[in-house]
C-alpha cells in the first residue's frame, strides 16, 4: 500500500488518535475505554501481525473537513458504534510503537516479541547454494501441532485469559 494511504496513530495521555487517509476519517480512543488488547503473530494464513482492542464504550469518529464527497456520503451510513477494533502491521505505519505507547499509559501490559513466528516450528533441514554473488537458502520445517489459540493477551483490565475472551464471544 502506498505510504501516504496508510494509517498513522497520535498518542498522548487521554487517549491516541487513529488516522484513516483513505477514509478521510479520524478515531479517538481514550485509555480508559480499552478493555481487552490481543495480539496475533502471522495469525492463520495471513502474512501480517494485528492487535485487536476490545472497548468498553466504542470511539469517537470525525469525517476531515475537507473530506471526498463519496466519504462524507458514507460516512453517515456506517456502523459506527463498533467496540471491537483491529489494527493490522499491513495498514497501520505505526504499528511498532503502539505497544510501546500502550504500556506507557496503562498498567500490567505484557511484552511482545515481533520476531517470533509460531507458524514455522521445528527446522528439519537447511539448505544454502553459492553462486557467483548470491545465495540461496532453502528451509525445510515440521510445523508445530497445538491446540492452543495463537492469540496472546496483551493487556486486560478484568485480569481474564485470552480462552475467556473466546469462550465470551464464540471466536476472535
Amino acid at each position: 500500500m502506498n505510504d501516504d494511504k496508510l494509517r498513522t496513530m497520535t498518542f498522548n495521555p487521554e487517549g491516541f488518535i487513529l488516522n484513516i487517509p483513505i477514509l478521510d476519517e479520524t478515531h479517538f480512543f481514550s485509555w480508559d475505554s480499552i478493555d481487552t488488547i490481543l495480539y496475533g503473530s502471522e495469525i492463520l494464513y495471513h502474512d501480517h501481525s494485528e492487535f485487536i482492542i476490545y472497548l468498553n464504550r466504542p470511539p469517537i469518529i470525525k469525517l476531515k473537513e475537507n473530506a471526498w464527497w463519496l466519504n462524507r456520503l458514507t460516512f453517515w451510513m456506517k456502523n459506527r458504534k463498533n467496540k471491537k477494533i483491529r489494527i493490522s502491521d499491513e495498514w497501520n505505519r505505526d504499528f511498532s510503537v503502539f505497544i510501546n505507547h500502550v504500556q506507557k499509559y496503562l498498567h500490567h501490559v505484557q511484552n511482545i516479541d515481533f520476531e517470533e513466528n509460531k507458524r514455522k516450528g521445528t527446522l528439519i533441514s537447511r539448505n544454502e547454494i553459492k553462486k557467483s554473488n548470491s545465495s540461496v537458502t532453502t528451509e525445510k520445517w515440521k510445523p508445530v501441532k497445538t491446540t492452543d489459540l495463537p492469540w496472546k493477551m496483551v493487556y486486560d483490565r478484568h485480569h481474564r485469559t485470552v480462552e475467556d475472551i473466546y469462550s465470551r464471544d464464540k471466536g476472535i
